[in-house]
This record gives structure tokens, C-alpha cells and sequence, in this order.
């Protein structure tokens, strides 16, 4: 993997808007640079040997389709699909999350809650990574999720309206413990003091929370934003109005 910075907001949408569809290129965003390229299911408390791990992880997946088989409007055909709509719940799998637009990755490589990002704390630096011409299989794959020996791109079907506006896909992992790299893979790293001028540029480009996630909880989130950002200097929490203060917790 090969690293690089990004050190002005010239750069950054310099950047992010130099890719074509050409590129063959998809993106990944993480608010701490720091972040290894780990799915969850690889973050759980480790257990013996792999073999305990395989089975839990097929576990957790069994019991989330037995739980969640009423609830689902049209059942996934294979554990290829369900492992893609467990992964948009959150359930710890081998799947990680990527988008085929740079932007929706420089999205959420710099968000935070608005405290946080239009406060006075520091901001950690970020991260958006970049794999190009990955192999790229969909849930008409031959082999199980589970017995995979490499990582591949996975382009699952359109399960909700969230993964279409985030132009979503991901990468399933053969050995999900491992931080994934390749000669394929790019980082690019953003310094943690540019994520509110790059939110607010990306909102003006109309990428903001109200549209990576349609819904009444996008609007609420974009509002309780857009309020934070009408501070023209850094918020000191402790000195703020009482109707401020009462935003805290949530519109």
C-alpha cells in the first residue's frame, strides 16, 4: 500500500474529483487515520483458534437470519445476501463498506457529531483509501462467503435506499483478522483541522447526512448540523445558551 497526504482543501477536492469510471477505483473513508482496514466480525474478542471463530461468525449469522426472517420484505435468495443485509444492520461480518464516488468516502472520512466538529477539541487526522481494479464477484458466486481464499469486491443488490445513495459495495475477507493490503490499495491522509471546511464544501455539493441518509433521521442530523455550523468561532459548550445547550442529546 502506498500512502500519500493531502495537506490544503485544494488538494483534497483536487483529489476527489480526478476519477472516472475508467479508474475502476472504489473508496473507503475513516475519521482516524489510524484505522486499519479490519472488518468487525475480526474485531470481536479473539478466541482459541480460527476454527472456534469460523463457527461463531456462522452463528451470529443463523441467528440473525432466524430472528430477522418475519421482519425482512423480501428474503435474500442466498448467504450471499443475507450476509450483505446483516451487514447494513450491523452485524459484525467479514464485509467491509466501500462507494464507487470519492465523495460519499471524503464524507465519511471527516464526519463527527457536530459538537465535535464545530467544537474547540482537536480532531484526529483521517483517511480515505482507494483499491483500484479489484477482482469483483455478486451474490450469483459460486463459492461461500465462508470459504473464500482471497479477498474479493462484492456488489451485492440494492437492499435499501441508504446503500443506493451511498453508492455502496463492499469487500469480503477471507481472513477477516488480517488488516487488509495490496499493491493495489492507496491511502490518502487529511489532516483532522480541515474536516469542518471539507463538510461544508461537500454540503454545498450536495453530500451532507439528509442525503447519505434519506429518511426523518438524514433531515434531523442535517438540521442539528446546519445549527452547530451557524457558530462563527469555536464552540465553548460550557458558555453556550441554554437552548443550545439542550440540542446536546439530539434533536
Amino acid at each position: 500500500m502506498k500512502s500519500y497526504n493531502l495537506d490544503s482543501i485544494d488538494k483534497v477536492f483536487q483529489f476527489a474529483t480526478q476519477f472516472s469510471p475508467e479508474n475502476h477505483s472504489v473508496f473507503r473513508g475513516v475519521n482516524n487515520s489510524e484505522y486499519d482496514l479490519i472488518p468487525s466480525v475480526g474485531r470481536l474478542p479473539p478466541l482459541s483458534n480460527r476454527d472456534e471463530e469460523l463457527d461463531r461468525e456462522k452463528a451470529l449469522l443463523e441467528q440473525f437470519k432466524m430472528k430477522s426472517a418475519l421482519r425482512v420484505p423480501s428474503k435474500p435468495s442466498n448467504d450471499w445476501e443475507w450476509l450483505s443485509l446483516a451487514q447494513h444492520y450491523g452485524l459484525p461480518t467479514r464485509l467491509l463498506d466501500w462507494s464507487i464516488n470519492p465523495l460519499i468516502a471524503l464524507y465519511f472520512a471527516t464526519a463527527h457529531s457536530p459538537e465535535e466538529l464545530y467544537g474547540a477539541s482537536e480532531l484526529n487526522d483521517c483517511a480515505v483509501y482507494v483499491l483500484i481494479s479489484h477482482i469483483h464477484i455478486d451474490s450469483s458466486y459460486h463459492i461461500h462467503p465462508f470459504g473464500l481464499d482471497e479477498t474479493l469486491e462484492f456488489y451485492a443488490p440494492n437492499i435499501s435506499e441508504r446503500v443506493i445513495n451511498q453508492a455502496g459495495l463492499f469487500t469480503v475477507h477471507h481472513n477477516p483478522r488480517s488488516a487488509f493490503d495490496t499493491e493495489k490499495l492507496h491511502k490518502f491522509v487529511i489532516p483532522g483541522g480541515l474536516k469542518p471546511l471539507i463538510q461544508a464544501k461537500l454540503n454545498l455539493l450536495g453530500v451532507s447526512e439528509s442525503t447519505i441518509y434519506p429518511g426523518l433521521d438524514g433531515i434531523a442530523k442535517s438540521l442539528k448540523t446546519e445549527f452547530y455550523n451557524q457558530t462563527t468561532q469555536p464552540l465553548n459548550l460550557e458558555k453556550a445558551p441554554k437552548y443550545m445547550q439542550s440540542q446536546l442529546n439530539g434533536l
